[in-house]
C-alpha cells in the first residue's frame, strides 16, 4: 500500500522498528519506516516529496486507520 501511494518517486522501503508496549496503545503496534524519494530526470523539491509523504499518510489513514505519531 505504502509502494502504491508514494508511486513512481518512492525509490525505497524499509520497515526498520515495529513497537508494540504501552505507549502504542492496547492492541496497537508502531511501525517505524524509512522511505527514499526520487525523480529519473531531476531533484525533487522539498515540496515535491512532501506531497508524496503526504499521499503516503492519508491512503494509510484512509485505508488502515492509521495515525503518525509525533
Amino acid at each position: 500500500m505504502i509502494r502504491l501511494a508514494g508511486g513512481q518517486e518512492l525509490t525505497g522501503l524499509r520497515l526498520f522498528d515495529v513497537y508494540r508496549g504501552s505507549q502504542a496503545g492496547p492492541g496497537k503496534k508502531s511501525l517505524a519506516y524509512s522511505l527514499s524519494y526520487q525523480s529519473l530526470d531531476r531533484t525533487l523539491t522539498d515540496a515535491e516529496a512532501a506531497e508524496v509523504r503526504g499521499r503516503i499518510i492519508r491512503r494509510l489513514e484512509q485505508e488502515l486507520g492509521a495515525r503518525l505519531r509525533s
